[in-house]
């Protein structure tokens, strides 16, 4: 899969695309929005649009 960069006015890239990006994982505001979004969740349950349909 090729991913398209994003060009300037100069039609030069704007960024690099690097392979060795810092992982976000144990970062203190995606785990809170982790663990907050898991709570919805358990107590709304999985939208039904979105569920596979058999």
């Amino acid at each position: 899969m090729v991913i398209p960069s994003v060009k300037n006015a100069n039609n030069e890239p704007k960024g690099k695309i690097s392979k060795d990006v810092k992982s976000y994982g144990n970062d203190p505001y995606f785990q809170k929005k982790a663990k907050e979004s898991k709570a919805f969740l358990e107590k709304h349950g999985f939208p039904k649009e979105l569920l596979a349909k058999k």
